[in-house]
């Protein structure tokens, strides 16, 4: 039992004392039955860090309690080498409290009370030493310690956190604890990267104070009361940073090594820029296809991308592209950015509650709300592929994205799969479904500072060939992002991203005809796919996406100079690897 909360240095209790109801020491002044946990004085509430008991010392080492444990329970030697508890209000008479009154009592005496209820903010402080052993409260006082000025010690470092992340345009922060460590890192993405600057190796014991304190006093809708660093947790954490209205949507679970926080950082100020298709990257005939989808009626339209991909940000531009005389509504888990002249509500996913359907009440009260579109944030359970149906079968435009690694997998994969469960023949409806995308972001090459393949003296003959002989795309036109950087794009801290400037939609889209739907009812999947690509009438360096991947579709913004070919390999696959594709395709058209 004791391993449970202890380190590996935890006392050795003999087998038959941690067996036994109560040792003589722990036994002092108890009486059974007594409410305040078996101890005749009741538990004394310690509101704010001037009603804590006297005491010499934190007992944390001497036991060796576990670092996710000590937000909420904090033994402490009192007056006379005695002991007492301070915790939570939910920790009294748990298995924890109990273990550490058997490890304590071989050596102590309790106090009277034993049990301190104290609220939040002060076990955060207690753990963080924050409160100080041997310090009268007066010390205390005049060295102004009060509960704002420590709080706001956890709540710096996360701004600084923050504030670099807003600067260097994160759109996720990575808390990377890793017990074993002295210092652990915070990492950042960053066009599409994970970077880990120096100046954010963070002392372990700091970062996982600060990941407990957000958790435990900031989060909104978690999955757990308090942060618990052994088990999966999600929840929600609103701030107001560097000028920004700022959402944190947190996901944690345990590693091998410790903990491992991501917090996707999601921008929500009323002013925020929203950009038209054109400056996200699309292509004119895809902003054509975009344009004759949301002219429909009604029908499904479904953008696909892998996580980070720019999903949302693409489906609030769709949204405002629909007139402001239309009743405009979202649901998403939770609301990622504000829409104008749209009604946004947020639902609630648990991780554990598998029995409820959170979209029910939206479900049974938005067609009586005169909707004329619906976008879902995202499909990803029976629930939301069932909101996103119900929508699209009554006539109305639904939107929404889903995790697919292409735009035609979209439904052969993921919407007709168990998870999502949306049936084949209803998918092969016409009008059901108008429109599949599946989009990417790459970084685009710093205008200012690219390079030819000539100054990119580190590219192979060998690459500037393949290039040449699979694409058709000369040489003479790449260019590559400079190392080096300029004025332009360096970004303190981040060398890794010299050479870029900003990122770039690459998509390849399909609008769905009735030989489409035909061949998907009768799960002719492989020739679905070769229908597709027929489509395909031009060439890699020439506009016309249609039946192209987003892998060649890439390739026309690389014949531009736009983007570095070594980033469409590094997001879509090797060159190498796509030559074999095209000759294992050609050699199966031939078979046919």
């Amino acid at each position: 039992m004791l391993n449970r909360f202890f380190g590996r240095k935890a006392p050795q209790v003999p087998l038959s004392a941690s067996l036994a109801p109560a040792t003589p020491a722990a036994s002092h002044g108890r009486r059974a039955g007594a409410a305040s946990g078996g101890y005749q004085t009741a538990p004394k509430p310690v509101e704010h860090i001037d009603d804590l008991p006297p005491f010499t010392k934190k007992l944390y080492e001497e036991i060796n309690l576990q670092a996710s444990f000590r937000h909420y329970i904090c033994p402490v030697e009192t007056e006379a080498n005695r002991f007492a508890l301070i915790l939570t209000e939910n920790m009294i008479n748990s298995d924890i409290a109990n273990e550490l009154i058997k490890a304590l009592s071989f050596k102590r005496e309790a106090a009277e009370p034993i049990y301190y209820i104290a609220s939040t903010v002060v076990m955060v402080e207690l753990c963080r030493d924050g409160v100080m052993e041997n310090k009268p409260k007066t010390k205390a006082l005049a060295s102004g310690l009060n509960s704002r000025n420590r709080n706001s010690a956890l709540w710096s470092q996360f701004e600084n956190i923050v504030g670099f992340a807003v600067e260097a345009n994160s759109s996720d922060l990575h808390f990377e604890i890793e017990r074993l460590q002295e210092r652990s890192k915070v990492g950042f993405r960053v066009d599409g990267k994970l970077i880990r600057p120096r100046e954010f190796e963070i002392k372990t014991g700091d970062l996982l104070d600060t990941s407990a304190y957000l958790y435990n006093i900031h989060s909104r809708s978690g999955s757990e009361n308090a942060f618990n660093e052994n088990k999966p947790q999600a929840c929600q954490i609103r701030a107001d940073v560097a000028g920004h209205r700022l959402l944190f949507r947190w996901a944690s679970n345990q590693s091998a090594k410790g903990t491992k926080i991501v917090m996707r950082m999601l921008t929500q100020d009323e002013a925020q820029s929203i950009r038209t298709l054109e400056q996200l990257g699309y292509l004119p005939d895809q902003i054509a296809a975009w344009k004759r989808t949301i002219g429909r009626l009604g029908g499904g339209t479904i953008t696909a991308g892998v996580v980070g991909s720019g999903k949302s940000t693409t489906a609030q531009t769709i949204m405002t592209m629909l007139p402001s005389t239309m009743a405009k509504y979202t649901v998403e888990d939770p609301v990622e950015y504000i829409i104008p002249d749209t009604t946004q509500f947020s639902v609630s996913r648990s991780m554990n509650d598998t029995g409820n359907d959170p979209f029910l009440a939206v479900k049974r009260q938005l067609k009586r709300m005169d909707p004329d579109a619906v976008l879902i944030g995202e499909i990803r359970d029976h629930e939301s592929a069932g909101l996103f149906r119900d929508i699209a079968e009554s006539g109305h435009r639904a939107f929404s994205t889903v995790h697919a690694p292409s735009a035609i997998d979209t439904i052969t994969m993921r919407l007709t799969s168990d998870e999502l469960g949306i049936p084949r023949d209803v998918i092969a409806t016409p009008g059901f479904m108008n429109l599949l995308v599946y989009q990417a972001l790459l970084p685009i090459n710093c205008p200012m500072c690219k390079v030819d393949h000539v100054q990119a003296k580190w590219i192979s003959e060998a690459y500037l060939s393949r290039i040449e002989r699979v694409f058709g795309i000369e040489r003479k036109v790449l260019r590559f992002a400079n190392p080096e950087g300029c004025p332009h794009c360096r970004r303190a801290g981040l060398p890794e991203l010299h050479g870029v400037k900003g990122r770039t939609v690459v998509a390849e889209m399909i609008e769905l005809d009735q030989t489409m739907l035909k061949m998907f009812r009768e799960r002719q999947n492989l020739e679905l796919k070769a229908y597709v690509r027929s489509l395909n009438r031009s060439r890699f360096y020439e506009e016309a996406s249609a039946g192209k991947t987003v892998l060649e579709v890439s390739m026309f913004k690389v014949s531009r100079g736009e983007i570095d070919p070594r980033e469409v390999e590094y997001k879509f696959g090797t060159f190498e690897q796509y030559e074999l594709q095209l000759a294992s395709e050609t050699g199966l058209r031939r078979v046919a």
